[in-house]
């Protein structure tokens, strides 16, 4: 009664009438995997979201310290939704999501996280060929992130896919019936930069200037091909982190800063019962979106403004999927690390960069030059269930650390490290 009670003026409201329909439609899935590994590898979350085998470390016996098999069984990843929509305000649509999965662990206890929580406002109706403008703001899929390879991992294509979803104003018109542009303001919080400090919020937080996205899209019959570039504009120190007896104490301001540009492209097809996809990124930094990536300091002779370069990547993947009640599916990865886009000093003793000075995703290591992936998946849908097998073959090529050029690269001892990985699914949506 109180519903109907605060809908009646609303209603009154002449040709500015609120209409609220059925609204509330849940969503969601249940999904539990098994993985066997036959290597140690770097994955979050004990070892569900998997990025890469981990390098070759010997003991005094001479034994491979991470050539370990094992396996392990998980159903963490049942997610739960809720959209809802049905509002209008004349030509003002209102939608909205939130989203939640288990994958968080408190020790060996799954915790629901959110996932998403925004709301969408669309205006509609404009223009001679009814083209909407819509603003989306709160927790979404990042928008380098949504476009994803056909696979049924987690990490659905992670480090060669951009992976992060985060705290967002977006804004999407429609130019035509094949034509958008997309612009806004991300602002991080699960998926975080690197720094001095670690990962952090802070580096964003007191820059005062956000992430920023700009993009096109065209949609055909058949084709959808997307184009953009995020930037991020980051203080590694907003403030002095240790003492100088002379200059400085802890605390001081100083003015850091590091813009880094992340262009990319996307292009997909379908047709029947054929689907096929590709996107390419040449990353600066990264960490953020789970590649491989961060900066490094180049010039630290003015303690008021230290010197940063990012480092630089191609990330890139391809990916298929055909049929429909037996789907084969595959993807493959692949990323090249490129160095930084400024020398950084050598230690002429040594003939190496320092180490200390590169900061690098916490889901990596300095030392990698390139991974390569390809995940054949076979899989039976049977209405809302799935059952899904899939192989993922990943070799890394690393370097020695102990030698790193000027760009930041491990150019000596370069070796390849593979993971075999089989995981099998059974999913069930709702």
């Amino acid at each position: 009664m109180a519903a109907l009670a605060w809908a009646a003026p609303l209603m009154a409201q002449g040709s500015y009438a609120v209409k609220l329909t059925s609204h509330i439609e849940p969503y969601g899935y249940l999904r539990t995997a098994a993985v066997f590994d036959t290597r140690d590898s770097k994955a979050g979350a004990l070892d569900l979201f998997y990025y890469l085998p981990m390098d070759k470390t010997t003991n005094r016996q001479g034994k491979d310290i991470y050539s370990n098999p094992s396996i392990k069984g998980y159903s963490v990843s049942t997610l739960l939704g809720v959209n809802v929509k049905g509002f209008r305000f004349g030509n003002l649509v209102v939608s909205g999501r939130v989203e939640g999965d288990f994958y968080s662990m408190s020790g060996n206890a799954a915790t629901l996280r959110m996932r998403e929580a925004w709301v969408d406002m669309a205006l509609t109706g404009l223009g001679y060929m009814e083209n909407t403008i819509d603003v989306k703001v709160g927790q979404a899929w990042h928008p380098l992130s949504v476009d994803m390879p056909y696979c049924v991992n987690v990490e659905m294509g992670a480090p060669f896919n951009p992976y992060n979803w985060s705290p967002q104003v977006m804004f999407n018109a429609n130019l035509s019936r094949s034509w958008d542009i997309t612009a806004g303001a991300i602002y991080p919080m699960q998926f975080l930069p690197t720094g001095p400090s670690g990962p952090s919020e802070d580096y964003v937080k007191y820059s005062l200037i956000p992430e920023l996205y700009a993009g096109v899209s065209y949609t055909g019959r058949h084709f959808k091909a997307k184009a953009g570039v995020d930037v991020l504009s980051i203080k590694p120190r907003w403030q002095t982190l240790d003492t100088d007896d002379v200059n400085y104490d802890v605390g001081t301001k100083v003015m850091d800063r590091l813009t880094m540009f992340s262009p990319f492209a996307y292009l997909q097809y379908e047709s029947g019962i054929f689907r096929a996809n590709a996107k390419t990124v040449l990353a600066q930094g990264g960490e953020h979106l789970c590649l491989m990536g961060g900066y490094a300091v180049y010039d630290q002779s003015d303690w008021r403004n230290w010197k940063y370069t990012p480092l630089q990547s191609s990330v890139s993947f391809l990916s298929f999927c055909v049929g429909r009640e037996w789907q084969f599916m595959c993807m493959a990865g692949y990323m090249k690390a490129l160095g930084t886009t400024k020398e950084l000093p050598i230690d002429i003793v040594r003939d190496t960069a320092n180490p200390s000075a590169i900061f690098y995703s916490e889901n990596g290591f300095k030392n990698i030059n390139q991974i390569l992936r390809v995940t054949p998946t076979v899989a039976w849908n049977l209405g809302k269930l799935t059952v899904a097998a899939e192989y993922d073959f990943t070799t890394v090529q690393y370097g020695n650390m102990t030698r790193i050029n000027s760009h930041a690269l491990a150019y000596v001892n370069p070796h390849w490290i593979l993971n075999h990985r089989v995981m099998g699914v059974v999913r069930f949506d709702f």
